[in-house]
């Protein structure tokens, strides 16, 4: 699926101005692929569980205009969660190019990223991303847009729950937010996704499957 969103976090994050958007004509291409539940588990963090049935979104994407001045690309893992009676999302995976990007999204959001090397390349209909980290190809997606979906779900806007204070002295603790989303436009999209792991990043044995 390809998306064209818009977001705004909430302003107490600090990252744009109060009724500011942090991002504008942001593209994601996803895929949500089968989880297979026992590889999965041991990648949440405690108390948190997996949707039903277990799938997660493997996305790349391309940020044109922010908040902070930087063009940059990102590739992530969205795992759905149940939060009561909602799905949400707990990011296990992101790699971005950009540092601004990387430190306020990691220190203040829990987003686990990383630097890595991304791609990403559109020519009309046909779509391009690829993403490596030292070395080795990680992720590699080639689409082609369809049709507009006129209702579309929502993607970055629903409930998220990452874990800060993961490394240094402080305790690790469960950070909860949810984005407010704006959609620009929504298609459907033929999608051939490829990925891989690394030592340390290990995409493969996280039980990702079609």
């Amino acid at each position: 699926m390809f998306r064209k969103l818009r977001d705004n976090m909430k302003p107490a994050l600090a990252l744009a101005r109060p009724g500011k958007l942090i991002y504008r004509n942001a593209e994601y291409l996803s895929a949500t692929l089968a989880v297979d539940e026992s590889a999965m588990r041991k990648w949440l963090p405690p108390g948190v569980k997996l949707a039903k049935p277990a799938r997660a979104d493997l996305f790349c994407a391309y940020f044109p205009d922010n908040s902070f001045g930087a063009v940059y690309r990102e590739a992530g893992l969205f795992v759905h969660i149940q939060i009561g009676k909602k799905i949400g999302i707990h990011c296990p995976w992101m790699l971005v190019d950009n540092g601004t990007a990387l430190i306020l999204g990691r220190e203040l959001l829990g987003y686990p990223k990383k630097w890595g090397v991304l791609e990403w390349g559109r020519n009309g209909v046909a779509l391009s991303a690829r993403a490596c980290r030292n070395g080795s190809e990680l992720l590699r997606m080639q689409a082609r847009l369809g049709s507009v979906i006129s209702e579309p779900p929502p993607f970055l806007g629903r409930p998220h729950r990452n874990v800060i204070g993961s490394l240094g002295f402080s305790l690790p603790r469960l950070l909860a937010f949810t984005p407010k989303e704006s959609n620009v436009e929504t298609r459907q999209a033929e999608i051939e996704v490829s990925f891989n792991g690394s030592d340390s990043d290990p995409l493969d044995k996280m039980g990702l499957g079609r």
